[in-house]
């Protein structure tokens, strides 16, 4: 090998390293484990096993294999995502080395500049293909980064399997047909109308997951705008009686005082006791600035109070919060009803129930207390019914998983305490 053909594919390794780490920390710069500059570390691992690889003339397969084994293991040790994200995350990105790979060829192929194995393996066509190849995956990357990411979580993980190899099986049967096919001219159009196929194909494929996301978005939006409809509705009640309460204050201080001028201390006292409870009744409402857990917590209050059950609420938000949240009003929802189950079926003589929402250096907890029987926190049912705190547990686990929070239960002197923390 000459050492202009040495420096170019030791610079094409370097590249392919280079975007490889690229492409995970776009990915899962958030979940990074240590700070930037120790990305060079798996970065002079890649370049230096791609080197390796390179030039002991190892087969294309068995370098993609090594090149995602890699990948997984360097995101397991620099990042905290959740293993099937990783897993996820590289295997969509060993489609996109395979499309760098072999799309290039088959277009040099197809416009008549060089045969395929002179574009695959040496040469001027080579070189092309590898700048082709490295521009695709950089775009792909930001791609990937910016405009897939945020969709998993709206789309079940088992049809995004399909998303990955839907377009690696097309992949490997246009392979197939590039390595057997005899490209002569008259079989060059046959070539191309099947390339257009598969490439149709994915499209059809992406779209429909689009398509099916866009649904899912549209029905959680309409869920969403019933929710807020309701809080509304709630906080212009609230707002009529506090407006109905401030004219009628006067009167009601007024009274209260001639009752003490009268001697009627014990009436008077009486008297302001009630207009208390109606200025608290006017008052409980809650605002965390996210309107669709203001609506849940909200509609859980007047169910509670309906229900005889004290209901208190301690709010402390300073900033908004970058956090999903579906997951959030998944996990107060299903909380909050396990709080009124509990207290319902309790014995206890005092009915209450308590949330704590607060803000505190990028972390949220979430903390709900309540009257209740005997739990088994580890089981989560009632010991004399068998049902009671268990219910929608499983949920509530799962949200508190997908916002990589740390949950607690707790029962201690006829009080059972939910407690989440969640950072972001």
């Amino acid at each position: 090998m000459r050492s202009s053909q040495l420096i170019i594919e030791t610079i094409n390794c370097l590249l392919d390293a280079g975007l490889i780490i690229f492409y995970l920390f776009l990915i899962m710069k958030k979940e990074c484990r240590y700070p930037l500059k120790f990305l060079i570390v798996p970065a002079v691992g890649f370049f230096g096993i791609f080197v390796a690889l390179t030039f002991t003339d190892v087969s294309p397969w068995i370098k993609l294999g090594i090149a995602v084994t890699m990948m997984m293991l360097t995101s397991f040790v620099m990042f905290e995502s959740k293993i099937r994200s990783i897993i996820f995350y590289c295997l969509l990105f060993a489609v996109v080395l395979l499309v760098a790979e072999i799309a290039p060829a088959a277009i040099l192929n197809i416009m008549n500049i060089g045969a395929t194995e002179h574009n695959t393996s040496s040469g001027f066509g080579r070189y092309i293909c590898m700048a082709i190849g490295k521009v695709f995956c950089f775009w792909a990357a930001i791609y990937i980064a910016e405009y897939l990411k945020p969709k998993q979580r709206d789309i079940p993980f088992r049809n995004w399997l399909l998303v990955i190899f839907v377009p690696l099986l097309s992949l490997i049967i246009l392979n197939s047909i590039f390595i057997t096919a005899e490209l002569a001219p008259r079989r060059s159009l046959m070539y191309l109308l099947s390339v257009a196929g598969i490439f149709l194909l994915n499209i059809f494929v992406f779209d429909f997951f689009d398509t099916y996301s866009n649904s899912i978005e549209l029905k959680l939006m309409e869920q969403r705008l019933k929710s807020e409809e309701e809080n509304y509705r709630l906080i212009e009640e609230k707002y009529t009686e506090i407006r109905q309460l401030k004219h009628d204050i006067s009167n009601q201080l007024a009274a209260a005082r001639r009752m003490f001028k009268q001697g009627s201390g014990p009436e008077a006292i009486a008297h302001l006791n009630k207009l208390y409870q109606k200025l608290s009744a006017a008052s409980r409402i809650c605002y965390t600035g996210i309107s669709s857990v203001d609506a849940i917590v909200n509609m859980k209050w007047k169910q509670a109070l309906l229900n005889n059950i004290q209901f208190s609420c301690k709010v402390i938000i300073t900033d908004k919060m970058d956090i999903d949240d579906l997951p959030l009003c998944r996990i107060i929802a299903n909380l909050l009803d396990n709080a009124i189950e509990g207290v319902l079926r309790s014995s206890s003589e005092e009915k209450f129930i308590y949330i704590s929402i607060v803000q505190n250096d990028n972390k949220l907890r979430i903390c709900v207390m309540n009257s209740s029987d005997e739990v088994d926190t580890e089981n989560l049912t009632t010991k004399k019914t068998g049902v009671g705190h268990g219910i929608g547990v499983s949920s509530i686990r799962e949200a508190v998983d997908q916002l990589d929070g740390i949950l607690s239960f707790k029962y201690e002197k006829e009080i059972f305490t939910a407690d989440i923390m969640i950072a972001y």
